[in-house]
């Protein structure tokens, strides 16, 4: 007789080392969670936001500093009193009041370079193209400068350091048509904009985080001699011009080689055939630096050191300015941190905030005895709120949001998360069964009881 084949049993469940397994790997994650939590939350300290609200720029102002930063004319120069280098005289008094009546238009000139207590000054001297010949190869640097730039730079010590650098180049093409007339080569006024070739001058200098004004003697090829700027009628050709807030080109046209030299072989000029040349870059500095110019009467051929009146001014003027600068960026962290929630807020920028803060408050409270340390201060803020507001740290997650986070860790916790969920839910199912069947069994009748009931 053929035997039944028998159902298949299901194995043997070991229902206390799977629920410890199950509940083994609950207790990591719920152990684990706080970790990550604390190693993925975006760190936020808190920032001075009373302190910076209540900063504004009218608390760190002396006498007639506002109206020389916006451009307004002061005409009682007595507010300059109490300036480190005392009004003596009649004929300075006058000269403070007429150059005030001046400093409107140089505090609004687009060309002044941004304010900041150091500045890296490079020298090129640029052959358009030293092959054809009578280029020049050498030039007396540290004789020109220290005839014609050290008094200037000395004076404005209380201001600004200066970093000195120099370079000669032997092929500066230019990357602009050029025009032709009687007298030589003309560049139209029009084509200025794009007379420095960025793309084949090598102009970048060592790395630095300071402003880089670059001054740039320019010596036409022998073909392109001489060679001038064209201006409109009113104005006189020139051969020298300002690249607003990046210093200043002044086009040097060499006297003409004898006949006895050679076409090929370089020039050799004494130091007195520059002397025009730095001459024009000492304007151009003083321009780019936004040296009150001198009275009118006495406006052109003023070199050299500046005086007294012209620092003091331009102290004021550029402390003004450092510390308008300074409270506006303390008071757009603050407001770019509001807005947006996912950006980090470490200590370095927390502690930023809070010393820019108290160089404020030392420029404020130094300013009636001494502008000069004043601006040192207002600089210092100014130099520690840049810093803030540009700290790496909190860039990294600001174009970070909540969507961008669901769709990263979604598919991360979720493969492992499903499998747990499930298990979780199955134990607890089995768990109500097995309850619900002891209670069954508890409340049914035993078989001794059930024939003594009939």
């Amino acid at each position: 007789m053929a035997t039944k084949p028998t159902a298949p049993t299901a194995p043997l469940v070991d229902l206390p080392s799977r629920r410890i397994i199950v509940f083994s790997f609950w207790a990591i994650l719920l152990l684990g969670l706080p970790f990550w939590w604390y190693t993925t939350t975006i760190e936020r300290l808190a920032l001075p936001k009373g302190q910076v609200s209540g900063t504004s720029y009218e608390r760190c102002q002396l006498p007639g500093v506002s109206t020389l930063a916006e451009g307004e004319p002061v005409s009682d120069p007595s507010e300059f009193s109490d300036l480190s280098v005392p009004v003596a005289t009649e004929q300075t008094l006058i000269k403070v009041a007429k150059t005030l009546l001046d400093l409107g238009s140089t505090a609004a000139d687009s060309r002044v370079a941004k304010f900041a207590p150091r500045y890296k000054l490079v020298f090129s001297l640029l052959n358009q193209d030293s092959s054809t010949g009578a280029a020049l190869l050498e030039w007396e640097i540290q004789a020109l400068l220290n005839r014609h730039l050290r008094p200037l730079l000395s004076s404005l010590a209380p201001l600004h350091t200066f970093e000195i650098e120099t370079q000669i180049q032997y092929f500066a093409p230019l990357s602009i048509n050029l025009g032709k007339d009687d007298d030589g080569i003309i560049i139209q006024e029009d084509d200025l904009r794009a007379f420095v070739n960025s793309a084949d001058w090598n102009l970048p200098t060592s790395v630095t985080l300071d402003p880089v004004l670059h001054f740039m003697l320019f010596v036409p090829s022998l073909e392109n001699r001489p060679m001038r700027i064209s201006t409109s009628r009113s104005k006189p050709s020139s051969n020298a011009f300002i690249t607003p807030q990046r210093g200043g080109v002044v086009i040097f046209n060499p006297p003409s080689p004898s006949s006895a030299d050679e076409p090929s072989s370089p020039l050799s000029l004494a130091a007195d055939s520059f002397a025009p040349s730095f001459q024009l870059f000492e304007q151009q500095l003083r321009k780019l630096l936004g040296v009150p110019p001198p009275p009118r009467s006495a406006r052109y051929g003023r070199t050299g050191a500046l005086e007294g009146w012209q620092v003091d001014a331009m102290v004021r003027t550029r402390l003004a300015e450092a510390t308008k600068e300074s409270v506006d960026t303390l008071h757009a962290i603050v407001k770019l941190v509001d807005d947006i929630p996912n950006m980090r807020v470490g200590k370095e920028v927390q502690r930023g905030v809070y010393s820019a803060l108290r160089e404020l408050d030392q420029a404020r409270a130094i300013l009636p005895t001494s502008p000069s340390r004043a601006l040192s201060h207002a600089a210092s803020a100014l130099s520690l709120a840049s810093k803030a507001y540009y700290d790496p740290t909190m860039l990294a997650l600001l174009y970070f949001p909540d969507e961008h986070k669901y769709a990263i860790y979604t598919p991360l916790f979720g493969p492992v998360a499903v499998p747990m969920v499930v298990a979780l839910m199955k134990e607890w199912k089995e768990w109500k069964e097995r309850r619900r069947r002891k209670k069954a069994a508890e409340g049914a009748p035993r078989d001794g009881e059930k024939d003594k009931v009939e």
